[in-house]
């Protein structure tokens, strides 16, 4: 697994037939929005959806927008704003 830019602009559309991106918009928001945003939708529909960076050259069709969910589920969440000021008071 790479590692995702979560907080840049993205867009969820919905797959046609073929599971091709329609220009119909479903979501907006960060990358994490939307893949939060697909999670939402019932199971059977996920595989309709297909997430585009806005400006960046990465998109995400159902396969891989699956495997994004299951990432961030499976991710810590990491340091907080306080958990890191805490570490840089203990290095100086």
């Amino acid at each position: 697994m790479t590692t995702y830019p979560l907080s840049e602009p993205a867009t969820t559309y919905a797959n046609d037939d073929d599971g091709k991106p329609t220009s119909r918009i479903l979501f907006k928001g960060t990358l994490s929005d939307c893949a939060a945003n697909v999670e939402a939708m019932p199971h059977n529909e996920r595989f309709s959806a297909s997430i585009k960076m806005n400006a960046l050259e990465l998109s995400y069709g159902p396969d891989e927008v699956d495997e994004l969910i299951r990432y961030l589920r499976n991710e810590d969440p990491g340091l907080s704003d306080k958990d890191i000021a805490d570490v840089a008071q203990n290095i100086e």
